[in-house]
């Protein structure tokens, strides 16, 4: 008998984290995972501590409802993941007006080149209000390591301006952390 991957209605099911919010959590342990390639072990210790961490703050219902939030993304990088697993957490746009595309594509293009050891947590906004993790960027799309099954963004789609019908994809420059196992002195 065959199988019917929707409901007679049309409903299709939801997939994991279609209820909650967790795309923050998800792209910091995607991304720790690219950097240091973290055994399934790992990164479900790490996955532990960041709820653990949040439970204390009294932070996690809230997280679950509405997500992380610029400034929790910063403090939980910054307690949890810290040196240990990430030496280096940089938000090289924050504060900065809105570069355009070409200049933000460029910076994230240049930051990951090809080096082990990096990766990069965009957050986004448009047509998916989501963080993710740019595992490489190539000058037509950005590849994800995503936790919702999103795989490629096209550049022709993206935008750092505002989301429009055919520019679906809002980049939030300021939202974006690169990230490395390099120490700043090595650099």
């Amino acid at each position: 008998m065959p199988r019917a991957s929707r409901l007679p209605s049309g409903l299709l099911p939801f997939q994991q984290g279609g209820l909650d919010s967790l795309c923050g959590l998800y792209s910091i342990a995607n991304a720790e995972r690219i950097i240091n390639r973290s055994s399934d072990d790992e990164t479900q210790q790490l996955f532990d501590d960041l709820i653990r961490f949040l439970s204390r703050r009294r932070l996690l219902r809230k997280l679950l409802i509405n997500g992380i939030i610029h400034t929790e993304m910063l403090l939980i990088l910054d307690k949890v993941v810290g040196k240990q697993r990430i030496s280096s957490v940089e938000v090289p746009w924050r504060g900065v007006p809105n570069p355009d595309l070409t200049t933000f594509w460029k910076s994230m293009q240049d930051f990951l080149d090809g080096t082990p050891g990096r990766a990069i947590i965009l957050g986004l906004q448009g047509y998916h209000d989501h963080w993710t993790v740019i595992e490489a960027i190539t000058s037509r799309s950005i590849l994800l390591y995503d936790s919702s099954k999103i795989k490629r963004l096209p550049r022709s789609r993206c935008t750092t301006v505002y989301a429009t019908w055919t520019r679906k994809h809002l980049l939030l420059p300021a939202q974006t952390y690169f990230l490395s196992n390099e120490s700043d002195d090595e650099e």
